[in-house]
């Protein structure tokens, strides 16, 4: 099934696959169906984790209709160039029905696609955030606002952005492979099996509960997770955090100054701030804070930090097969659990950064 992404450049993957028996057979009980990218991530669980456990679809929605939802997850990891992603939800849609007609309708023209106006809308907001992020917060918020998504759809529709932009980045700057997800629909076996699959994947798709947290979140990040406090997005979040934050492969604050670079990229004002009172928490003066976002490196940077300050910054916006290439050089110099990591921690980032864009703003 040829798609918009196809011929994006793609270089070779830069990670190994790890087995671990119990992470994928996890994966596969919460998804429905094998997730043939969990062992690459497999040597830092928490990432592997919340690459499953952050998708909206397994519980965390409230408000927001799935098929919604996979149409921002399409938009955006086109906007993004994720051919892993991109291939894995057109897959998705495909084997729950969706004709390639169609398919190929909506990610050509969203004008023509035969939508409803909200779901529309919320697409273009997908587009709008992965493009811009914070800076256009209010412009995406307004014309949600127009089609008549309330508050707590608007930020679940936030979400699923931001756990897009997070899996893109995930994917792509490893270079996971593509072309087995890509050619999927076009093996015999799986048309054979496709209402199999559908059954499989709508059974592991369900709404959520109103989760009130169980404890006071806290810095940084505390007040993003306020926002989607007695959603079920703010537990898993904040579980993600904690599980991030005691993985021992990068130093805490080698983590803070990545997050701290993306944030600063972004002008996440709901992030920064609260990133740089880490810091300083941890002993960084405001003097390397401001060097380090300023130049990118800093006499008092270690010397991985002063490789992965630069990193973080790189992903931001990027063209796949040159981030995969520097990413590639970055293997030479740190170990596998650090790299994945250092991955994970970018990607992260990103994605929060995106979903502080609906906190910036009172308004």
């Amino acid at each position: 099934m040829v798609n918009a992404l196809e011929r994006v450049p793609w270089e070779s993957c830069v990670l190994e696959p790890h087995r671990d028996r119990a992470l994928e057979s996890w994966a596969r009980k919460r998804q429905g169906v094998t997730n043939a990218a969990i062992g690459y991530f497999a040597p830092v669980p928490w990432l592997a984790r919340a690459l499953v456990d952050l998708h909206p679809e397994y519980g965390l929605l409230l408000r927001l209709d799935h098929g919604v939802m996979d149409l921002v997850t399409l938009v955006v990891s086109q906007e993004n160039s994720c051919r892993f992603c991109y291939a894995a939800v057109r897959a998705m849609l495909w084997a729950q029905g969706m004709s390639r007609a169609r398919i190929q309708r909506i990610e050509q023209d969203l004008a023509r696609a035969d939508l409803s106006p909200r779901a529309l809308a919320a697409m273009a907001f997908g587009r709008s955030q992965s493009r811009s992020g914070p800076a256009g917060a209010r412009a995406a918020r307004d014309a949600l606002d127009r089609v008549g998504i309330g508050a707590d759809e608007m930020r679940e529709i936030a979400f699923a952005v931001a756990v897009t932009d997070f899996s893109n980045r995930a994917h792509t700057i490893p270079a996971i492979p593509v072309r087995p997800i890509e050619q999927m629909p076009d093996q015999l076996h799986m048309r054979l099996l496709r209402p199999l699959i559908n059954r499989l994947l709508r059974r592991s798709r369900y709404a959520g509960q109103p989760t009130p947290l169980e404890r006071k979140p806290v810095a940084p990040y505390a007040r993003l997770v306020q926002a989607y406090a007695g959603s079920p997005i703010a537990t898993v979040v904040v579980r993600t955090l904690e599980e991030m934050w005691a993985s021992p492969h990068l130093t805490r604050r080698c983590k803070l100054l990545m997050l701290a670079v993306v944030a600063r990229g972004l002008a996440c004002e709901a992030c920064a701030p609260e990133v740089s009172e880490a810091l300083r928490q941890e002993g960084v003066t405001e003097a390397t804070v401001t060097q380090v976002l300023t130049h990118l490196d800093a006499p008092a940077l270690d010397p991985v930090e002063r490789l992965l300050v630069p990193f973080a910054r790189e992903t931001i916006w990027y063209e796949p097969a040159p981030m995969q290439r520097r990413t590639r050089l970055l293997r030479e110099q740190l170990s596998g659990p650090q790299l994945i990591e250092a991955i994970g921690v970018a990607s992260l980032a990103n994605g929060l950064c995106r979903l502080g864009a609906m906190v910036t703003d009172p308004a």
